[in-house]
């Protein structure tokens, strides 16, 4: 991949992180609010979630297509012993993608739960715990020291 298609990825990449960050923190609100408010969980909170593991899944076919591209990553696996004493290299090659795999994961089984409870309020913790868990494996895996938009 040549490097200016690698920093448009990886500005994409970045970009979207807000995007998820945005669903995720609507998603619980709008659980919250759905719960306390005694609001059907269908439609509201089945689109929250949906609109909250779809951004993620494009974030997540992103970062796999920038991992296999970014030389950071391909530094680590030349030499993963020496990588894993380098932060930067072992925090994007095992880190990050260990924090965002879990917070995908967490994801798609809280929306997939959350469909299946009978009762709305049921439908709205069991979308809220997991989500948040999802949420704040994202904020912990996020490179925070780098710059926020690239």
């Amino acid at each position: 991949m040549q490097s200016d298609h690698y920093t448009a990825l990886l500005h994409l990449h970045s970009g979207l992180r807000w995007l998820v960050l945005l669903s995720g923190c609507v998603l619980v609100a709008g659980c919250v609010a759905g719960k306390v408010g005694s609001f059907p969980f269908r439609p509201l909170g089945r689109r929250l979630s949906t609109v909250y593991v779809s951004l993620m899944d494009l974030q997540f076919l992103a970062g796999l297509v920038l991992s296999f591209a970014s030389p950071l990553v391909r530094s680590f696996w030349s030499n993963p012993a020496a990588g894993m004493k380098s932060h930067d290299l072992r925090f994007f090659a095992v880190e990050h993608t260990t924090f965002m795999v879990t917070a995908l994961i967490l994801a798609h089984i809280g929306s997939a739960r959350s469909r299946r409870m009978p009762k709305d309020s049921e439908a709205y913790t069991t979308a809220l715990k997991w989500s948040l868990a999802s949420l704040i494996l994202i904020l912990g895996g996020i490179p925070w020291w780098r710059p926020l938009m690239g």
